[in-house]
Order: structure tokens, then C-alpha cells, then sequence
């Protein structure tokens, strides 16, 4: 494909491939810019019903505008072909970075992306397959979330739970597994998964093929994180916790719960480290100015050294006063 031209998009490089399709890095000829483009592995006729689930999922996605989240531009078919024309995000996915070892850094991305699931929910568009290759890291460390919009392309593309990987497995809810109705605190499951991934770059369940993981996910306890984290702060553990609870009414309600969380754990984290900070280069605290200063030699003089100087000049004074007084003395 490296090298022709899809309606008016030249493809430049192959960026990756999965169940979903294979993406392309693209250059747009018509708007003059670089564009990611997915190609669907739709080869056959599709129904009225599955078209207009399709249409109706590009139209969700590319109504939202979020600054962590990847824009979705349109959904196009070639001859038989379909693919979606995406924002290229220069930059590498969360889990080459994992694992994320400094806590303030992970706090900070941890609200990046729930503030882009918030804009989603707001909307009423479920992510559905979050995974920490979904997320986007770009060269300036900002955060992109991709997929938003996608919720229905494994159904249209007839791939069932029972098609991806053990780690595929791990980021589903119980009740996404089970083929329930889904709600946003499925998403807040995921969410919990991927922040417990990228801070320990293991996963909270245990599996090594995806039945043994859908087993573990909605019977067992997840482990501790504390056990490949023992410095994580109390507040992130619980937020993670909380979010992986089995019961959805276990969970946080909303998102808009777990992102008020995260940012007064950030305020209190970064309040600590004002408290245990200390200065680099030469740490010797400032000796500190008497507030009364004198003019000539004496300004800026340190208390210390001017006590013993007044002490003087008072004795001088009293001095002074005495033979006075013993010189007018009749």
C-alpha cells in the first residue's frame, strides 16, 4: 500500500495493524496536511443496518473536539474499500513508555485521559476498547486518546470477545464479558486496568490465555499494586482500587467522580512537595537581615554583630553623660 493513492490521500508509511484494521500515515493533497488513515478489513457487502451503525458512530466521533483526544474526520468508502481519516499524532503509544515511575507525572496523565473519557461520556460515546496502546504519547508528552466512535466496528467486523489476547481480556469489565448492557462504568473499569498498567506494566489480573483471564477478571481479586509499587501514594492506590471493583455500583459513578479525585490528588501531592522540597546548588539558608538597617558601614550589618556595636556606644553614651554631669556639678 506504501506509496499509492487512496481517493486523495497519498500513503507514506505502514504505523500499525490489529483486528480493526491497518493504519497508514497519509499525506491529505487537498487540505495539504498529514493524516492517519485506517483501513477497515471490510470486504464484502454490507447491510443497511451495519451502514448506518458505521455512519452513525463517525458522525458521534467527529463531533468531539477535546485536546486529548485523536480527531476523528470522516468515514470514506473506495470502490470497496472503507477507512477512516484520522489526526495523525506524532509520537509513540503509553506502553512504550510504561512503566511511568514518577507520580507526578503519572497523575498528570491519569487526568489527561479521564478528562478525555469526561468530554466522550458528556457526549454519550463509550470508548469500549481502551488498551494502553489506544493511547498516544506525543513528542511534546501530551496525551491523545484514539477510538472514540469505534464502539460498534467490532460487531459490524463480526469479532467477538473470543478474538484477541490474554492483555485484551484483562482491560474488560465483568459485565463486558458477560454481554451485558454497558454503561460509562464499564469504561471506568478499563480505565482503572490501564492506570494500574501503566504504572506497574503488569496487569492487576492473572491469565496467560484469555479464558484464564476472563475467569480471573470476574473472579478473583486483583493483586495489590502496592506489590510492584510500594511508593504509590494511599490516594492513587484507592482511586485505582475503587475502580476496579467488580459491581459497577461499587465503582465511581462517572467519570467526572474519578477525575475530581485525581486532581485533589494532585493538589495535595504537589502541596507535600513544596513542604519536603529543598533548594539545589548550595542549600546554607540565607543568614537574615535585622529589620532596622543604619547607613554607611553598618547597612545590612547581621544582628549578631551590631549588638555588641549599640551595647558600646550606649556605655559611651553613659559615659558621656556622667562627666557631664560631674563637670556642671557645683
Amino acid at each position: 500500500m506504501v506509496g499509492k493513492t487512496i481517493s486523495h490521500y497519498k500513503i507514506l508509511e505502514k504505523l500499525g495493524e490489529g483486528a480493526t484494521g491497518t493504519v497508514y500515515k497519509a499525506q491529505d493533497t487537498k487540505r495539504d496536511r498529514l493524516v492517519a488513515l485506517k483501513l477497515l478489513p471490510i470486504h464484502m457487502k454490507l447491510s443497511q443496518s451495519d451502514k448506518l451503525k458505521l455512519k452513525q458512530d463517525a458522525t458521534n466521533a467527529a463531533l468531539l473536539t477535546h485536546p486529548y483526544i485523536c480527531a476523528f474526520y470522516s468515514l470514506k468508502t473506495e470502490e470497496n474499500d472503507y477507512f477512516i481519516v484520522m489526526e495523525f499524532v506524532d509520537g509513540t503509544s503509553l506502553k512504550q513508555s510504561m512503566p511511568i515511575m514518577n507520580n507526578q507525572v503519572a497523575i498528570n496523565f491519569a487526568i489527561a485521559i479521564c478528562s478525555a473519557f469526561q468530554e466522550a461520556h458528556n457526549n454519550g460515546i463509550l470508548h469500549r476498547n481502551v488498551r494502553c496502546d489506544s493511547i498516544m504519547v506525543t513528542s511534546k508528552r501530551r496525551l491523545k486518546v484514539l477510538g472514540f466512535g469505534l464502539a460498534n466496528l467490532k460487531e459490524i467486523l463480526k469479532l467477538d470477545k473470543t478474538t484477541g489476547t490474554a492483555e485484551d481480556a484483562a482491560y474488560m469489565s465483568p459485565e463486558q464479558i458477560q454481554g451485558t448492557a454497558l454503561d460509562p462504568r464499564s469504561d471506568i473499569f478499563s480505565l482503572g486496568v490501564l492506570f494500574y498498567h501503566m504504572l506497574s506494566e503488569k496487569l492487576p489480573f492473572r491469565g496467560e490465555h484469555e479464558a484464564a483471564m476472563f475467569h480471573s477478571v470476574q473472579n478473583e481479586a486483583p493483586i495489590p499494586i502496592r506489590q510492584y509499587r510500594p511508593d504509590l501514594s494511599p490516594g492513587f492506590v484507592s482511586i485505582i482500587e475503587r475502580a476496579l471493583e467488580k459491581l459497577p455500583a461499587d465503582r465511581y459513578q462517572s467519570v467526572d467522580e474519578m477525575l475530581a479525585e485525581l486532581r485533589h490528588l494532585k493538589r495535595a501531592s504537589f502541596s507535600m512537595s513544596k513542604v519536603f522540597s529543598r533548594p539545589s546548588g548550595d542549600t546554607k539558608r540565607p543568614v537574615t537581615k535585622p529589620f532596622i538597617r543604619f547607613q554607611g558601614k553598618t547597612a545590612g550589618m547581621p544582628l549578631r554583630t551590631m549588638i555588641p556595636l549599640l551595647l558600646g556606644i550606649l556605655v559611651l553614651i553613659l559615659v558621656a553623660i556622667i562627666v557631664m554631669r560631674t563637670l556642671v556639678s557645683p
